[in-house]
């Protein structure tokens, strides 16, 4: 018997492990959150089986799969088991068609319980979807500020480790929202993968009375906001954190260069000061660039603080905009416990 669950049944169980069968490419390009790759056919395989399938139809296409897979089936048959350990597997392909359930007989064959999510990855894409066209928001959003280099990241991630409800917006689209955003962050996800895992983050914390995030545009790199999610940080409680700029430039140091940086981000960090060149002159890029080849990060940190960034936020001002709070932010753990403190229900943030 084939057991299968819906995709709202299936995310509310903690007993199973979500096992994506289809190729890494699919793969890579969106998942459910959590799940294992393990392939029925890697990439050049499914792209023949989609040519076969156009020139010769779906009877070809079908026994060349088999033909291909059938090898490897007992090693299939392995990695599900290691991979779902003492929880059970549940399988999913595109749709939760041929390829998901033709895993699931055979792992029922080889004593392996195994379950299918019905309708397959798209219709988690099609929940995720149409839950974040109109999310019932119930918690106030309290949105931090500041001058790059403040620290705002390193607070929301102290808030966080205590268990306060904190989103890292920056952290689920690996990319800081600036020119030099992607510097240390990998490969930004898809949008779709972005949605899917801002959903789980959204749904763990609805309901309490605050959630932190840190202020952002629409957009973070490529990647786009709900435009609901980006009015409720309009409307939310606005805080400004402050910090030396000896100490902002060392915390921007510390972020974007490691101690032994690779070739591979210096050619992004120069290319992101090159792209500059419009804004600060060609005289000052090409002194930038000579810090950054020398070594001298701090420089090209302090350079960049007091001629592009300072600048170009000035809204991170007290005398702007209104503020429901400013904080020196010289230590981000007693500035999370000064956040928490202030954000208690009995102490909420209001206007009013």
């Amino acid at each position: 018997m084939e057991q299968t669950f819906s995709v709202e049944e299936a995310l509310h169980r903690e007993d199973v492990v979500f096992i994506d069968v289809r190729s890494p490419a699919e793969f890579k390009e969106a998942s459910i959150p959590g799940a294992v790759n393990i392939p029925l056919l890697d990439d050049a395989e499914r792209s023949e089986i989609g040519l076969i399938y156009h020139r010769e139809g779906e009877r070809a296409a079908r026994r060349t799969a088999l033909r291909l897979v059938a090898p490897r089936l007992p090693e299939l048959v392995d990695a599900v088991a290691a991979a779902a350990g003492a929880k059970k597997p549940l399988l999913y392909c595109w749709r939760g068609g041929l390829r998901s359930r033709s895993l699931q007989l055979i792992l029922n064959m080889a004593g392996i319980p195994a379950w299918r999510l019905e309708g397959g990855y798209r219709a988690y894409r099609r929940l995720v979807y149409q839950r974040l066209q109109k999310y019932p928001l119930k918690s106030k959003l309290a949105v931090l500020h500041g001058l790059t280099g403040v620290g705002k990241t390193a607070v929301i991630k102290e808030l966080r480790r205590l268990g306060y409800p904190a989103i890292d917006l920056e952290a689920l689209a690996r990319h800081r929202g600036s020119v030099f955003g992607a510097v240390g962050l990998g490969e930004q996800p898809s949008q779709k993968d972005f949605e899917a895992r801002l959903l789980q983050e959204l749904d763990r914390f609805n309901g309490a009375p605050y959630i932190v995030v840190e202020g952002e545009g629409r957009r973070i790199g490529k990647i786009h906001l709900p435009g609901w999610l980006a009015a409720a940080m309009e409307e939310g409680e606005h805080i400004l954190l402050t910090a030396p700029l000896e100490q902002r430039v060392r915390r921007i140091v510390e972020e974007y260069i490691p101690a032994q940086p690779a070739e591979q981000e210096l050619a992004r960090i120069r290319e992101a000061i090159l792209s500059l060149q419009s804004r600060l002159g060609r005289a000052r890029v090409e002194q930038l660039l000579e810090h950054l080849a020398a070594g001298r990060y701090e420089e090209v940190a302090f350079s960049l603080c007091r001629d592009y960034y300072d600048r170009l936020y000035d809204d991170s001002r007290p005398e702007k905009n209104p503020f429901t709070a400013v904080m020196e932010n010289l230590s981000a753990a007693e500035t999370a416990q000064q956040l928490a403190a202030m954000l208690t229900p009995e102490k909420a943030l209001s206007r009013s």
